[in-house]
């Protein structure tokens, strides 16, 4: 199985650094300076803490679940803003910029789901 640039596979050629459509090359793990990932995390965060500050309101059973997540999508957010500020290095940066991101959207997924678990499990069934 050739393709036609040149006899070798698709999977077996090595892709320059300029592809941008590998992840890894992509411009916004490339050249932000980190700021628009504040933003955007800032905004997820308190997208997340909505439906948590609800289920505080009247918490049941899930008030320590929900608190938990609270605290842990803070502390992600709050590392965030920390790693935009005192990491130099460009490209190590938004790699961890990246990261702490998707250990946030974790985080919140597993809290808010095991919230959901725990006020469901609360329902009576008929």
């Amino acid at each position: 199985m050739d393709d036609r640039t040149g006899g070798t596979p698709h999977h077996a050629r090595r892709r320059g650094s300029t592809d941008e459509t590998l992840v890894r090359n992509q411009p916004a793990l490339r050249t932000s300076d980190g700021t628009i990932w504040v933003l955007v995390a800032g905004a997820f965060a308190i997208a997340c803490a909505i439906p948590l500050v609800l289920i505080l309101a009247n918490p049941g059973g899930a008030g320590p679940v929900a608190w938990m997540t609270l605290v842990l999508v803070a502390l992600s957010y709050a590392g965030l803003v920390a790693t935009r500020f005192l990491i130099e290095d460009r490209t190590r940066r938004l790699r961890v910029l990246a990261v702490l991101m998707l250990a946030m959207a974790a985080v919140a997924l597993a809290g808010l789901f095991a919230c959901v678990m725990i006020a469901w499990s609360a329902v009576p069934t008929a």
